[in-house]
């Protein structure tokens, strides 16, 4: 890189691809939402925290360094309480930009001879951040590392989750097969050919009408409820009486098809 691209903010990479590709790259640009040349700074990004080789200080993270009150080249330190107690071996920027969503970090070494250097390889941050910050934790996870054949903690960690995730699908598996319960919206268990224990609400109103008794009246009994206690003959005069109002109007019917019309106000 020359001195006149040093002093420019940005430097102009340019690229030929096939056209088959290029028609591929625009579908996948569709595809998430982006633009080539927003593509091509994130891949520059994406290799960048892959793989990124300790090199020195970018100068935007001198100037935040700056503005910490300290400088690039790690000459002094801030202090907390005694200048001459505390000092600076590490720091982790959590960066952002204006006008996009997510973070970057980047991991700042201490100069022991010249420039500072810093990295964005999120491995690195990961093991440095975890190593200092839970010690113990990070021992068990390389030593468990060791044994799976990982060699980084994020490979030791994506094992694990795959290892849970397997075991989960299996429970749920063996569940479904032995046919055991599940659990309910109000997160009881649901225990299949075992009745519910059904709570009877009570109010006073409701008791009033529970406790209230029906008593049958005289009027409440029907005729057919009754015995028949009248003499033989008068209900044989009956019987034969219904048979004869059933016959005319039994002949009434049929004349009334036959002829096609129903005599007003008086019968056939």
């Amino acid at each position: 890189m020359s001195t006149k691209q040093k002093n420019e903010k940005y430097v102009l990479y340019s690229v030929k691809v096939s056209p088959d590709q290029a028609a591929v790259l625009d579908k996948i640009c569709e595809t998430i939402g982006v633009n080539s040349y927003q593509m091509f700074q994130m891949f520059a990004y994406t290799m960048a925290r892959a793989a990124a080789p300790q090199h020195e200080l970018d100068p935007r993270i001198r100037k935040v360094m700056t503005m910490m009150e300290t400088d690039a080249s790690w000459a002094k330190a801030f202090n907390l309480a005694n200048p001459n107690d505390l000092d600076v071996a590490q720091v982790v920027l959590i960066l952002q930009q204006k006008d996009k969503r997510g973070f970057g970090a980047v991991m700042i070494d201490k100069p022991f001879m010249g420039e500072a250097r810093m990295t964005e390889c999120t491995d690195d941050i990961l093991e440095r951040v975890c190593e200092v910050t839970m010690h113990g934790i990070y021992r068990r996870l390389r030593l468990m590392g060791g044994q799976l054949g990982c060699n980084n903690l994020s490979d030791v960690l994506l094992t694990m989750i795959d290892a849970q995730t397997v075991i989960e699908m299996e429970e749920e598996n063996r569940i479904q097969m032995n046919g055991e319960a599940q659990f309910s919206e109000s997160g009881r268990r649901i225990e299949y050919g075992k009745r519910t224990k059904a709570k009877h609400h009570r109010t006073p109103d409701g008791e009033a009408m529970r406790q209230q008794r029906i008593v049958f009246t005289d009027e409440d009994v029907t005729t057919t409820d009754m015995p028949d206690e009248r003499p033989y003959g008068e209900k044989a005069d009956e019987y034969m009486k219904n048979l004869e109002e059933q016959a005319k109007a039994e002949e009434a019917d049929d004349m009334e098809k036959e002829m096609g019309f129903k005599p007003f106000g008086q019968e056939w």
